[in-house]
């Protein structure tokens, strides 16, 4: 299945011929919808970016895409060594009792849409390594297919339907694929939990044939 499939589904499941305009709509619901649940009950591995900005300045743009974080790793001149995370008012709090801190960044924090880094000299520039969560890859007719379409059409379908039901005036299907969507998703979840722990369960991993 890709989006143009998808969009087809839709209106077969629905019944109607008249959701062209409207079934992109509900897709796009669906994958804000579904990204807060794997986020919230996950996150599962899928979900996981790696990015490797240049740091060069007290508050640096998060991604798009950003989601939550997971680990942000500075090289300077001599190592590499994880940043540890607080909240901002606490960085307020050190920017008021040692205005005059020197030194490599220690602590980061999320403010709206930024990384905020304390502390920081004003000076320098530092290779970031950065595992952050990722809101799912937004189907169009120039992006067709993501890993969740690719694994997980049943989450799409199903999470996009229940999207149609204001769209059609309270479907009487709502409960139906609520609990379809619901189900699916907390699989998704407990799947990926599985997955994670295989290495730690003696499950053995496949290998060639010599």
């Amino acid at each position: 299945m890709d989006y143009a499939g998808l969009q087809s589904a839709i209106a077969d499941f629905l019944n109607r011929d008249d959701l062209t305009a409207a079934a992109p709509t509900f897709i796009t619901l669906a994958e804000a919808q579904i990204t807060r649940r794997l986020v919230k009950d996950g996150p599962i591995r899928q979900m996981l970016g790696v990015w490797a900005p240049t740091i060069s300045a007290e508050l640096t743009n998060l991604p798009a895409d950003f989601m939550g974080m997971k680990a942000i790793y500075l090289a300077s001149l001599t190592c590499t060594y994880e940043l540890n995370f607080v909240e901002p008012e606490k960085i307020a709090e050190f920017k008021i009792k040692f205005p005059s801190q020197s030194g490599d960044p220690q602590f980061y924090s999320i403010v709206g849409n930024q990384i905020q880094f304390w502390p920081w000299a004003g000076t320098g520039s530092y290779a970031a390594s950065i595992n952050y969560w990722q809101a799912i890859p937004a189907l169009s007719d120039s992006n067709t297919t993501n890993w969740l379409l690719d694994l997980y059409p049943d989450a799409y379908l199903y999470t996009a339907l229940i999207q149609s039901a204001p769209y059609l005036r309270d479907d009487s299907r709502l409960d139906v694929w609520g609990t379809l969507s619901t189900t699916i998703l907390s699989d998704i979840c407990e799947t990926d939990k599985v997955a994670r722990q295989a290495p730690h369960l003696g499950i053995p991993l496949l290998t060639s044939t010599p």
